[in-house]
């Protein structure tokens, strides 16, 4: 099918693939993050991070998407361990860069099944250890640390999570901050979730890498004012 669909691509080519037997927790992605990565600090040119993928995808489904294009090293969708759900999101390693960066050009934002593929290079390991630190607002006013977990677990190791709360109160503000492990399970968390709509939300939530944390957690701070809030009028500042 998918075959089929892009066999007019001008980069078109039969080749088989390796699938990379690796641990399939997000928290070992470590092992397949690293693959292909001369320097830590230089991203590997190769490697794709590809988003948006169906839940019920395999990898012999993005084999016939992305082997088309060039020569497939390997291909991994990441998935829980123990259930075997899938994250929605997985690398695809080719033998050459130029290959890659055709796959980028031809299938970034192409439709499969009821998603659109996002495709683009991975980042290496360790790179920008402060782009794993996200900024979340625009969440429900009764959110809690649990919720955090549900909603991002599925996108790499939480290393920390902090829900923001008014100090007379103890209400929720709308506010949190998730930590990764790494900055890649961030980005697929952004890719996932950035202006998703959530129940009880009034609107769609905002995902981005905290520029800085404690500045931004003092800016919203210093514009919050819980008289507002106690008298019922809630005044959206974000």
């Amino acid at each position: 099918m998918f075959a089929s669909q892009l066999g007019n691509f001008p980069f078109a080519s039969n080749n088989k693939i390796f699938k990379e037997e690796v641990p399939n927790s997000s928290s070992d992605m470590s092992v397949l993050d690293g693959a292909g990565d001369n320097n830590q600090n230089v991203p590997d040119k190769t490697k794709l991070i590809v988003n948006y993928i169906p839940q019920f995808a395999t990898e012999d489904d993005l084999a016939q998407i992305f082997t088309p294009i060039g020569r497939v090293e390997s291909i991994k969708i990441m998935r829980d361990f123990k259930t075997g759900y899938s994250f929605g999101f997985g690398f695809v390693k080719y033998t050459t860069a130029e290959e890659a960066a055709n796959a980028i050009e031809a299938l970034n934002g192409f439709t499969f099944r009821n998603k659109r593929l996002k495709v683009s290079y991975s980042r290496p390991p360790g790179a920008d250890m402060k782009d794993s630190n996200l900024y979340i607002t625009n969440l429900p006013k009764d959110v809690t640390e649990e919720d955090i977990d549900n909603l991002f677990k599925h996108y790499g190791e939480i290393v920390q999570r902090t829900v923001l709360k008014d100090k007379i109160t103890g209400l929720p503000r709308g506010v949190a901050f998730v930590r990764y492990s790494r900055g890649e399970e961030a980005q697929a968390a952004i890719a996932n979730l950035d202006g998703k709509m959530l129940e009880n939300a009034i609107l769609p939530l905002s995902v981005k890498v905290a520029e800085d944390h404690g500045r931004q957690k003092a800016q919203y701070l210093e514009c919050w004012n819980p008289l507002l809030f106690n008298r019922g009028k809630k005044r959206r500042l974000y």
